[in-house]
C-alpha cells in the first residue's frame, strides 16, 4: 500500500514538473528568451517520426493516422520545437478522436509559406471556443474533457512556438465534425 502511494505521489510531482515546464516554456517564448536553431528540416520526417511516437496511442483506440506530406516539404525551423508542435496537435487529435475514428496529415504551398493541416475525425470544436482555445488555461467544455487529462496549456504553447517561427495557427469545423488545425 505504501509503494502504490508513493507511485501516485510520484506521477503527480512528474505531471506539476510538466505543468511547470510548459508553463516556463510558454513565458520564454512570449518573452523572446527562447534561442529558435533554424534549420532546414524535412516536414515529413518530422511527421513521421511523432506518429510513430505516437502510434501505440492510436493502436489503443483504433485510430487510423495517414500523411500525405511529401519530401519536398523542407523549411527552415527549429527541429525540436517543431516536433513539440506535431506531438501536442496529434496528441490533442487522439485525445479527442473516438475509436476507430482518423487524423489526417496534409502540408501544400501558399506563396511563401507551407501550410499544415492535421484534421481529425473527433468531436469538434464549438465556434465560440475557436479563438480561447489557444489562451493559457483554456479548455473547451465538453463531455470528453472530464474524462481527458490536461492543464490547458498545450495550444498556448503550440501558438507561442509557430508564432516564434513566423507562422499562424487556427482551427476550424463545428462540433461533431472534428476539427482542422492549420
Amino acid at each position: 500500500d505504501v509503494i502504490k502511494n508513493l507511485e501516485k505521489i510520484n506521477h503527480h510531482a512528474d505531471e506539476l514538473v510538466d505543468l511547470i515546464n510548459d508553463l516556463l516554456d510558454i513565458s520564454r517564448l512570449e518573452s523572446g528568451k527562447t534561442i529558435i536553431r533554424f534549420e532546414p528540416i524535412s516536414l515529413k520526417n518530422i511527421a513521421d517520426k511523432v506518429i510513430d511516437m505516437l502510434s501505440v496511442q492510436c493502436k489503443d483506440k483504433g485510430i487510423e493516422v495517414s500523411s500525405n506530406i511529401q519530401e519536398e516539404f523542407v523549411i527552415n525551423v527549429d527541429r525540436v520545437q517543431i516536433e513539440r508542435v506535431f506531438i501536442n496537435l496529434i496528441g490533442n487529435a487522439i485525445k479527442f478522436t473516438p475509436p476507430q475514428g482518423k487524423i489526417m496529415l496534409t502540408a501544400h504551398s501558399k506563396k511563401d509559406f507551407v501550410q499544415i493541416d492535421i484534421a481529425d475525425t473527433g468531436i469538434g470544436i464549438p465556434s465560440e471556443a475557436q479563438e480561447s482555445i489557444f489562451e493559457e488555461f483554456y479548455r473547451v467544455d465538453n463531455a470528453i474533457k472530464q474524462d481527458t487529462k490536461g492543464t490547458g496549456l498545450g495550444l498556448s504553447l503550440v501558438k507561442n512556438i509557430v508564432e516564434a517561427h513566423g507562422g499562424t495557427i487556427w482551427v476550424k469545423r463545428k462540433p461533431q465534425e472534428g476539427a482542422v488545425f492549420s
